[in-house]
């Protein structure tokens, strides 16, 4: 202040003086009926005793002129007796009605209280500007807390790396930053995605730049290398490129790697306009932690695509592959999956032409469930293709598979039906089978009811020289022969004694569905199993039917 402040030492209250009595003893004196002072007030060191409080105390009259002010009242407040109060905020409320306050004076909060006494009204004001503090930074860390824990849970359910880098954006603006750009590395292409805070709403934008584009040792190429850059002279021009034409001068800004799998995922430019206040220490630290999330975030999202992407390949190359059009047969199949969300199982079934102008196929079942089955389903599919380049004979074929399971890395155990087709001239086909300890397939006579052909034999994987028994069948014009697997017959009912679907239930289906093409035979076969079981299947189900088209045909191409 310009004025030279004073402090003023009241003297000792006199039971003469009423304006004294009044303003150190709360009693009016002011009537000829007051009480009288007490006789024991003479001699207190009044001045002493107020100076030594570390709360200020000053009294004004109803002029709001100081009476009395002790030495806090006087440091921290300016005020002086015998002066009226005139500075804000301190002139406001002394102006106003006696009651509590807070206000601001510099950088102090001030609360106090005034008391009504008479003429008088004694205020009492202390400084609360360490409690404010500690109570404004316990609330700053419960939000960056909530802030935090938020965004991780947020962040957590991401699975696609686009949505992971726009939640990111979104937790930042305006929590962070008025702009926050997230760039990812595609190691060819950058993609980014811009929020900026509107004065409504936010906007968002998205783009790419080539990788090359990026300026050697610039903020972002930094940041790509895994170094933060903040509030650096040159930082505003370096990212002027990936904010909005519009947003002004930057007014603090940082670019920080978004930290991955031994390499960044990619980085996080937060800028400020020039009217917000700069980044400070606890922020920084809030943004670090931040971005470890983000990045965290971004990299498991963009790997687990890479898993799905790999997932979908080797998806694709053991699913059950599309039937060929073969000359002189209908072919049917059907296919259902215990795991019905991965599409795949350790059933199987293929059909190819032979080396002799046959067409061979094959049904199987490797024993299991779910990947790992439908991975030693592929593997014996491809041995199998691999073979029919050369042989065509179905035992011959079952004998060279099992000695390359039973001596390959990890012996396979599975049951297989590998047969030849060959259409004759009159229009009948002519089916020669060889099996690997696997059901006997049902025939179908255009005149008569189901009944298993009459083969067996052993699974491949076991035994090094096993036997495999082989049949010929002869199918005429509408003649069917249907084959399944294990999944079919020992399907559990939903009902309590959860009986097997069984031979003779299968048998009476495709009674009523004989003379049915092999398509729709196939495919009420499997319906009917999954109707059986209700919810869910319990191993996988493969039917294929091989049917005699009739009508004459030439041979196999």
């Amino acid at each position: 202040m310009s004025e030279e402040i004073t402090t003023v030492r009241p003297q000792p209250p006199l039971a003469s003086d009423p304006l004294a009595v009044n303003v150190f003893t709360g009693h009016d004196t002011a009537g000829p009926d007051g009480p009288a002072a007490p006789a024991d007030l003479d001699g207190m060191p009044w001045a002493e005793l107020l100076d030594g409080s570390d709360e200020m105390i000053f009294t004004v009259d109803r002029g709001g002129v100081v009476r009395f002010a002790n030495a806090e009242a006087v440091r921290v407040l300016g005020v002086a007796a015998g002066r009226a109060v005139t500075a804000p905020p301190l002139a406001a409320v002394v102006q106003g009605p006696p009651g509590a306050f807070d206000a601001d004076l510099a950088e102090r909060r001030l609360r106090g209280r005034g008391v009504r006494s008479g003429e008088h009204t004694l205020w009492y004001v202390r400084d609360v500007t360490e409690q404010v503090m500690r109570v404004d930074a316990l609330l700053a860390e419960r939000w960056r807390s909530a802030f935090l824990a938020d965004a991780g849970r947020r962040l957590g359910s991401c699975l696609n790396r686009g949505r992971a880098a726009r939640t990111t954006a979104l937790l930042a603006v305006p929590a962070l930053a008025d702009c926050a750009v997230v760039v990812c590395d595609d190691e060819r292409e950058l993609s980014w995605i811009r929020i900026d805070a509107g004065p409504e709403d936010r906007t968002e934008s998205a783009g790419t730049l080539p990788r090359w584009g990026v300026p050697p040792g610039s903020a972002l190429d930094q940041a790509l290398t895994g170094l933060t850059v903040q509030d650096d002279p040159r930082l505003g021009e370096d990212i002027a490129a990936l904010l909005a034409d519009g947003f002004g001068p930057v007014g603090s800004a940082m670019v920080v790697p978004l930290p991955g799998h031994g390499l960044p995922a990619g980085a996080l430019v937060l800028a400020r306009h020039a009217g917000r206040a700069p980044f400070e220490a606890v922020e920084v630290h809030l943004v670090r932690q931040f971005a470890a999330r983000a990045g965290a975030a971004i990299s498991a999202a963009a790997l687990y695509a890479a898993q799905a992407d790999a997932a979908e390949l080797v998806q694709r190359s053991v699913e059950p592959p599309a039937l060929p059009q073969v000359p002189g047969v209908a072919l049917g199949a059907a296919y259902r999956p215990a795991w019905e969300r991965l599409r795949i199982g350790g059933d199987f079934y293929d059909v190819r032409p032979g080396p002799d102008g046959r067409w061979m196929f094959v049904l199987g079942d490797v024993c299991g469930k779910g990947i790992e089955a439908a991975v030693q389903s592929g593997n014996i599919r491809q041995s199998l293709r691999a073979l029919w380049l050369t042989e065509s004979c179905p035992s011959r074929l079952l004998d060279l598979l099992n000695r390359a399971t039973l001596t390959g890395d990890g012996p396979t155990l599975a049951t297989l039906m590998i047969g030849a087709m060959t259409p004759e001239p009159d229009g009948s086909l002519t089916v020669s089978l060889a099996t690997g300890g696997h059901a006997p397939p049902l025939l179908m006579r255009a005149a008569d009811e189901a009944a298993e052909v009459d083969i067996s034999g052993t699974a491949i994987g076991l035994l090094l020289d096993a036997p495999f028994g082989q049949a010929q069948v002869v199918l005429g014009p509408g003649d069917a022969l249907v084959l399944y697997t294990d999944g079919v017959t020992e399907a559990r009912g939903r009902s309590a004694d959860r009986p097997f679907f069984g031979p003779q239930r299968l048998a009476a289906e495709l009674q009523a569905y004989r003379g049915a093409p092999a398509a729709v035979i196939a495919e009420r076969v499997a319906q009917r199993v999954t109707d059986w079981v209700g919810d869910r299947l319990q191993d996988d189900i493969a039917v294929l039917v091989i049917q005699a088209a009739g009508g004459p045909t030439g041979p196999a191409a």
